[in-house]
């Protein structure tokens, strides 16, 4: 499964709701890696205080060599408890994309047949190197504030989105003065979920804040910071998403995201009884 995040405006949270999707990740087998490839440079890193490398630039090296498997020799796992694939600040990030541009949408195609990928494509503006990855993904969530010059936004880039990706979803953060089935009918496309403005779980997925306790993996009750609203909201969209076989042509991965669609009212249902 590969599963491509993306804003148009502003900086809502798409790391942070990749970073929390992954973390609480809660179906067996291999666990999701989330991949930057944000021409604007990666965040992770920084955030963490991580090398650049292993990251996206040996990816892209790494990747002339043949199959790249389960990609753990480009992969640092996070505190959190997610496994992240960071690119480069600045520059050498747009030059990282760029060399990834023709090759890259394959390559995370690849991987998504190994485990799944989430990939952090940042703003997607009609010049962004990053649109080649939505012809070879499964669907796109667009993360957005539910404010007026956010939506108006997305009211002219959705139209374009939609026909490279064959799913399009949105998910809206924090509150705002529209229902979201009203930003529905709207933009024209499913509101996949609406997960709630959580500073805290914010800074504790940047790793500016350190819980007093970390899960520890197979430990039988989970960590306080696991159940902070936004953790707790990210966990119940995963829900709707579970592991299959990689669907290789457009039809089939529009019936694939037909299947979690069947669910995606429940769980929005749920997501908002918990913000």
């Amino acid at each position: 499964m590969l599963l491509c995040f993306g804003s148009v405006k502003g900086s809502p949270g798409t790391t942070t709701l990749a970073l929390a999707m992954a973390a609480r990740w809660p179906h067996p087998g291999v666990p999701p890696v989330v991949v930057e490839v944000d021409a604007a440079g990666g965040d992770l890193g920084s955030r963490w205080d991580t090398y650049d490398e292993p990251g996206l630039a040996s990816l892209a090296s790494g990747s002339h060599a043949g199959p790249i498997g389960d990609g753990a020799w480009f992969t640092q796992h996070l505190r959190v408890g997610a496994d992240v694939i960071v690119a480069p600040p600045s520059d050498a990030a747009a030059a990282t994309v760029d060399e990834l541009r023709a090759r890259g949408p394959g390559v995370l195609r690849e991987l998504a047949a190994v485990r799944p990928v989430f990939a952090d494509l940042g703003r997607l503006d009609a010049r962004s190197p990053a649109l080649g990855y939505l012809d070879k993904a499964d669907e796109l969530l667009l993360v957005a504030r539910p404010v007026p010059e956010e939506l108006r936004h997305l009211r002219m880039r959705v139209p374009i989105l939609s026909r490279r990706c064959p799913a399009v979803c949105l998910v809206l953060v924090g509150d705002g003065p529209y229902h979201p089935d009203d930003i529905a009918d709207y933009l024209q496309i499913e509101v996949a979920a609406t997960v709630p403005y959580d500073p805290l779980a914010a800074d504790i997925l940047a790793g500016r804040k350190r819980p007093r306790r970390w899960g520890q993996p197979g430990a039988r009750r989970e960590a306080g910071w696991t159940r902070r609203p936004l953790l707790a909201a990210a966990r119940t969209l995963t829900l709707a998403y579970r592991p299959s076989e990689p669907t290789p042509d457009t039809t089939a991965r529009r019936n694939a995201t037909a299947t979690r669609r069947n669910v995606t009212q429940a769980v929005r249902e749920r997501l908002e009884v918990t913000s």
